[in-house]
């Protein structure tokens, strides 16, 4: 964590006040980070149906317990991580344009026992699928943008 310094005097005494710096996850996408996750998301939305399935293979491999979290058939699930995936894109210029929704969604996650380490886990999760589905075009900086991406998502909806 950086942290930031700052001196002020008050007659004869003399305080220290700490402010935390904003990190680098707390701070707004860039538009080449945008970008990136666009252009990726491109190349596998042909595909979506099919990333959607290896994510949550994935996902239950790491966690088998979140199983029993997510309810109904495996297809509704693939649907919800569809529709999922074209919001954000959809609202991924408009920063606070998803920030209530997630909120929403949030509460709903919590009522179901859902906390910030199933949401890590799942960036996880997702984070090896774009590997696995995008190969050589899941860069470095493609990677750091969609964990960027992930921690702001993460951090609203925990």
């Amino acid at each position: 964590m950086s942290v930031a310094l700052h001196l002020s005097s008050s007659r004869s005494l003399t305080r220290m006040r700490l402010k935390r710096a904003a990190t680098p996850a707390e701070a707004p996408l860039t538009d080449e980070q945008k970008r990136l996750i666009r252009d990726s998301y491109r190349k596998i939305e042909p595909a979506i149906d099919l990333v959607a399935q290896v994510f949550f293979r994935k996902l239950f491999a790491l966690d088998s317990s979140l199983r029993a979290k997510f309810s109904g058939p495996i297809e509704v699930q693939v649907r919800k991580f569809e529709a999922a995936m074209k919001l954000t894109m959809i609202t991924l210029s408009q920063d606070d344009e998803l920030k209530p929704t997630l909120k929403l969604l949030g509460v709903r996650h919590r009522q179901l026992g859902i906390r910030t380490r199933h949401y890590r886990m799942m960036a996880k999760a997702l984070i090896w699928t774009l590997d696995q589905s995008l190969e050589k075009s899941f860069t470095r900086e493609t990677r750091a943008a969609w964990t960027a991406l992930l921690d702001k998502i993460t951090r609203t909806l925990a």
